[in-house]
């Protein structure tokens, strides 16, 4: 957010700087020249801090429609990185305000310099209000706000005039400084230095302060020169060039540029005609701010074209129609046809309407920025998921309520195979703050939103893959639908399960431009494993569909993949493998009466009025212990964590048998939460 306001502000005061450059510089309309510097460097950063946030555009998902927030990636290198790189955002923002602090401090004392010099000098009332104050601190004459310093040599006689004053010089000066005075010209340099210390690092901050001394000089050399000849009042300039080093932000009789100040002195004043540039530079600067302001315009217009969108919809009775056309790779056959969906609000188990889309949607406090660096300090990869490999995107839906609450976090589309990765985006969307509500036709209203979040590994291709695709091979349908084939289409050897073999066989191959896999072979050669296990993953990658190739500028081309097979012996069995399966001491009636009795309904569970069937797997060990807790269905993570945690007090089942032995088994246990007194 810092970077894009700082672009905006290069943009704008660029913009504005070479319109004064090109058109203004060189005139003698000092006051108006003063007005457009004040103006174009205070409509600059109002016009960086405006916000421009974009709504989410509706997204018709399989027939499902839904708004889906813009997708969020996380992946290893994110993760792991995360740490270092707010490290080194901590630290430009400590070089910041260190530069911060200096030029600071710089202006600080400066000012305490001048009071001291003003508490030292020998003061004198002016007619005009003006407190003249002789020190011998002062070098070159100079004015802040209504006090004017002079050196101890320039000093006048208390019972003189300036207009009757012997020494013409002096005159000369105070009259320049009185312009100062008169024009209220240290405020204008007091807002330059602010400007200058907030935005320490950014040259056009003193490209402005410099604009404005100039202008300032301009002023006061026209007022101090009306006293005198222009070409003695030049010399007297040309005088006092070496007298010294001045304060920085003090108004001074003499101040560079000198050469730029004479020509400005001895310029005859621009014709009344040439003010027509200001009328030039106006309608410039309109125009750029309308340019400048393009992103809210089309925030706007995503705005307008989605409530055109929902007005659209709730004239045609909240149905939406729909062209869908499926394009089948393998055949190269297009098939189209006609999807209406009833998109109308619905009453949730509360009965509480619950739209689809509403005229204003849910926003996360701060924008999709703010979104985006929530879920990047929060999201970690699952463990487990690293350990297998696992990718995917995770489409999350909830319901944003009234309040803002997130209701009902769950994963769109359930993959067992990916259930670290949707427990993890769960959990995250579960912890967000509250949300600014939707509201539609002036109302507050609950509002259904999807925020997909892409899990991503490192490039699993081979070192002599193609470096620089821009689309890896992939298996059709994604990680997910290749470790379901894998799951159904891999057999253990019978060779390799009498010998008690395990491991991960690498499996090399290439996907060729038509997504056929040729060279299928094992990579890890110096990793003795049983020949069976290399046999069957072989097998089974031979035996895989055709890939979707990879893609670089537009092209497919050949590329390797590496894929692990993991084979592991001694899982739990199902309960359809074994010729007696585990049971509860007692029975299934003792086991319900252990679960009512000791289950406590979650305290936000019951206050949100959450309700739902909770499935819990576990492994019934060959001794009937109780291991391997999983949660496979909830509708809140609280619930299936209070089933589990009773699970865990059990005693010890009576475990399942297979050929006369006990083993351990995979159980499937359903638990329904409800309030009795929900309305």
């Amino acid at each position: 957010m810092v970077t894009i306001f700082l672009l905006k502000l290069t943009l704008c005061w660029g913009f504005f700087a070479l319109l004064y450059s090109l058109l203004l510089r060189h005139e003698t309309f000092f006051r108006a020249n003063r007005a457009y510097l004040l103006g174009t460097a205070g409509l600059g950063i109002l016009l960086s801090a405006w916000p421009a946030e974009q709504m989410p555009v509706p997204v018709d998902d399989g027939g499902l429609p839904v708004i889906v927030l813009p997708e969020f990636t996380v992946s290893i290198q994110q993760v792991e990185a995360a740490t270092s790189t707010w490290q080194d955002i901590d630290f430009l923002w400590v070089a910041y305000w260190l530069g911060f602090a200096l030029m600071a401090a710089r202006v600080l004392w400066g000012l305490l310099k001048i009071v001291r010099m003003a508490v030292r000098g020998k003061s004198e009332r002016l007619p005009d209000g003006c407190l003249l104050i002789q020190t011998a601190e002062a070098k070159v004459p100079f004015s802040f706000f209504r006090w004017v310093f002079v050196p101890v040599e320039n000093q006048l006689s208390e019972s003189s005039k300036l207009s009757e004053s012997s020494n013409a010089e002096t005159a000369l000066m105070l009259a320049h400084e009185r312009a100062h005075v008169k024009g209220w010209h240290s405020i204008d340099v007091l807002f330059a230095e602010v400007l200058c210390v907030v935005f320490w690092f950014h040259p056009l901050a003193h490209w402005y302060r410099r604009g404005l001394r100039t202008v300032h000089e301009y002023l006061a050399d026209a007022a101090a020169s009306r006293h005198a000849d222009r070409k003695q009042y030049g010399l007297l300039l040309i005088g006092q060039s070496q007298s010294g080093m001045p304060i920085a932000f003090a108004n001074h009789f003499f101040q560079s540029p000198l050469k730029q100040r004479l020509i400005m002195l001895t310029k005859k004043n621009s014709a009344p005609i040439r003010a027509l540039k200001f009328g030039l530079v106006a309608p410039a600067a309109l125009l750029f701010a309308m340019l400048f302001r393009q992103a809210p315009a089309i925030a706007q217009a995503v705005d307008e074209k989605h409530l055109a969108f929902v007005r659209e919809l709730e004239s045609k009775g909240w149905n939406a129609t729909d062209t869908v056309i499926t394009f089948n790779p393998e055949t190269y056959e297009e098939t189209m046809k006609i999807v209406r969906n009833n998109v109308a609000p619905t009453p949730d188990e509360s009965g509480q309407l619950v739209y689809q889309y509403a005229e204003m949607q849910p926003e996360f406090p701060g924008g999709q920025e703010a979104m985006f660096k929530f879920l990047q300090e929060n999201l970690k990869y699952p463990e487990l998921a690293k350990q297998s490999g696992l990718e995917g995107t995770v489409f999350v839906s909830f319901v944003v309520d009234e309040n803002g609450n997130i209701l009902h976090p769950a994963p769109k589309y359930y993959v067992e195979s990916a259930r670290p990765l949707t427990q993890e985006a769960v959990r995250v969307v579960e912890s967000m703050p509250k949300w600014v509500p939707a509201r539609h036709k002036g109302k507050v209203v609950r509002c259904a939103l999807t925020l997909p979040i892409k899990f991503s590994l490192p490039d699993k291709s081979s070192k002599t893959a193609p470096k620089s695709v821009d689309a890896q091979p992939e298996f059709p349908g994604g990680m997910d639908a290749l470790i379901k084939f894998l799951g159904e289409n891999t057999r253990y050897p019978a060779a390799a399960k009498a010998a008690n073999a395990e491991g991960t066989v690498i499996v090399k191959f290439t996907v060729k431009t038509d997504g056929s896999l040729t060279e299928v072979a094992q990579a890890n050669n110096s990793n003795p494993l049983h020949p069976d296990l290399v046999a069957e993953a072989i097998r089974v990658v031979q035996s895989m569909p055709k890939w979707k190739p990879a893609v670089k500028e537009g092209k497919v081309l050949n590329a390797e993949y590496t894929l692990p097979i993991k084979f592991k012996l001694d899982g739990p069995k199902e309960l359809n493998e074994v010729d007696a399966v585990p049971e509860y001491p007692g029975g299934q009636p003792e086991l319900y009466k252990l679960l009512t009795t000791n289950i406590k309904y979650p305290e936000e569970a019951q206050k949100t009025g959450v309700e739902g069937l909770v499935v819990i797997t576990f492994v019934v060990e060959k001794d009937g212990s109780l291991s391997t807790f999983e949660s496979v269905k909830s509708p809140r993570q609280d619930l299936s964590d209070e089933v589990i945690r009773v699970l865990k007090i059990s005693p010890n089942w009576k475990p399942a048998m297979k050929d006369g032995k006990p083993v351990k088994v995979k159980f499937t246990l359903p638990f329904k939460f409800k309030l009795d007194n929900k309305e």
